[in-house]
């Protein structure tokens, strides 16, 4: 399963269901990515899509939301992720930013 049951509920609640769900598939898709070239992904915990789930804010604007073992992974490493999600027509995109805290000891973070 790709979707949380409220993933779901929110892309039916739209104009373009598919278009909806294209564009969370890609935000999910696009934290992974993000993920991956974080210095020490290596290290990171098996995870679902279901794990990334894709929240709105009042206005509308998208936030992910982590689950799991890799929300307690990001969250000890101080690790927040920014979403953007784009779609037109048959085209759906995202970019995702992590940021992390900086080191407060001048020690590389782990």
């Amino acid at each position: 399963m790709l979707f949380t049951a409220a993933e779901r509920a929110h892309c039916r609640s739209r104009p373009d269901p598919d278009a909806s769900l294209a564009g969370l598939f890609s935000a999910k898709e696009a934290f992974v990515k993000a993920l991956c070239g974080l210095r020490d992904a290596d290290d990171a915990p098996a995870y679902a899509f279901p794990q990334v789930e894709v929240v709105h804010g009042a206005a509308g604007q998208p936030r992910l939301r982590l689950h799991g073992d890799l929300a307690a992974w990001c969250a000890e490493r101080d690790v927040s992720a920014s979403v953007s999600i784009s779609h037109t027509g048959a085209t759906a995109g995202a970019v995702v930013v992590l940021q992390a805290r900086a080191a407060t000891d001048g020690e590389p973070r782990p």
